[in-house]
């Protein structure tokens, strides 16, 4: 055997390891550390959205000095706007975005929902992912399996886009993913809406698992990790039966996707359910959640990661992080007063004031998109790295009940 293949083998053998280092007494929560080849992921971690490999509002050029550990990129729209060949021309994903953090790409299959039943149904968008919260109207009686925007079969799924038709499998999913280069993919999925059925849920679920079959199938590269993603809805028992299936696989980390429910009391379900089945030792990425109480609930339950626009999309709509809450900085218009007192954020350490802010708001500055993305990537970083100290101390609950104050 070649030297060359001998240094594979012994990077690969630690590649992809997840070592618990710390558990919380009184909950599920854990610390982890996800080994990638590019560096160790502690977890609790969430990822910040690099849709296209940017993080809209931010150039490539900052983001290495920003507390960045983790960015997530679509698959469907880096293959739709063409840039899969750029990415990989540059070297992947990583050397694309100029940083070397960790990086994962979904697969796709958030779009077979958000361009799919996600339209037909009117949910999708976060503020109104939870329907029985948002759309009271449409109550527990309705819903809707048929009219859907896209053709979903065995091999794969249709996008009408842009005037044109996109086909996506599983072998594409996974092909266009390893062009891209990330440390972390996804299994191909069928993403359903909360308002399925359960007999429409069950058959997106087998399905799901098929796919997932012919993505491992078709993973080429060691060098790259592939999560299974965990289907069923909000049904403990489609929950149940597809937990159960995933975990059986050879992957290196489970998704916990889909429809989380038509509330927040079932998205706390359904992970207590998935968590009780997956492995203790791979970790388990949430997808979409970000919301700060929802983060303290599924961590608690044993999640170790998570993805959400929440944090810059938020910031591009005037809305900022702080420890003393979710602050909508129109209503602080001739407030001249630091951001948040404290805060690390170049926006706060250089004392830029409410004022100043939505000033540079009016006036469509691009600089201010810079500074409130950056002042709410530092918040949930700081969040993150306060559950995994909380955690190891033993303190989740009392960190809990300081921040449940305000959020």
């Amino acid at each position: 055997m070649s030297s060359f293949h001998l240094q594979v083998l012994k990077y690969n053998k630690w590649m992809f390891e997840f070592k618990i280092t710390a558990k919380d007494k009184e909950t599920k929560a854990r610390v982890g550390e996800f080994h990638t080849p590019h560096g160790k992921l502690t977890t609790p971690e969430i990822a910040f959205v690099a849709t296209d490999g940017y993080i809209k509002g931010l150039p490539n050029e900052i983001l290495h000095t920003l507390p960045i550990n983790f960015t997530i990129t679509n698959t469907f729209h880096t293959y739709i706007k063409s840039l899969v060949p750029e990415i990989e021309k540059e070297g992947g994903i990583n050397k694309y975005m100029k940083s070397n953090h960790v990086t994962a790409t979904d697969s796709g299959g958030f779009q077979v929902f958000s361009l799919g039943f996600g339209k037909v149904h009117g949910v999708g968008k976060i503020s109104s992912i939870f329907p029985e919260e948002n759309r009271k109207e449409m109550g527990l009686i309705i819903t809707r399996d048929r009219d859907n925007l896209l053709v979903i079969n065995e091999e794969g799924v249709m996008f009408p886009y842009d005037k044109k038709f996109v086909f996506f499998t599983p072998e594409i999913s996974i092909d266009i993913q390893e062009r891209l280069g990330a440390d972390i993919t996804f299994a191909f999925d069928e993403c359903t809406s909360p308002l399925n059925s359960h007999e429409y849920t069950k058959q997106a679920m087998e399905r799901t698992h098929r796919w997932l079959t012919r993505c491992l199938k078709q993973k080429k590269r060691t060098d790259q990790a592939l999560f299974a993603v965990v289907q069923g809805g909000y049904f403990r028992d489609l929950r149940t039966i597809s937990a159960k299936f995933c975990a059986k696989q050879d992957v290196s980390g489970f998704g916990i996707g889909g429809s989380l429910g038509r509330n927040k009391k079932d998205l706390n379900n359904v992970i207590g359910w998935v968590n009780a089945i997956l492995p203790e030792d791979k970790p388990r990425h949430l997808f979409g959640i970000g919301q700060v109480r929802d983060i303290f609930e599924a961590v608690e339950r044993g999640v170790d990661l998570f993805d959400c626009v929440i944090p810059t999309r938020e910031a591009r709509h005037k809305v900022l992080y702080t420890k003393h809450g979710r602050i909508n900085i129109r209503k602080y218009t001739n407030e001249n007063i630091i951001l948040e007192k404290g805060c690390k954020c170049i926006a706060c350490q250089e004392k830029l004031t409410y004022r100043q802010l939505i000033q540079m708001f009016h006036l469509k500055d691009p600089r201010a998109f810079l500074f409130s993305t950056i002042h709410n990537i530092q918040f949930y970083s700081d969040l993150m790295k306060g559950l995994q100290d909380a955690i190891y101390r033993n303190r989740l609950t009392k960190l809990k009940n300081t921040f449940f104050k305000f959020y």
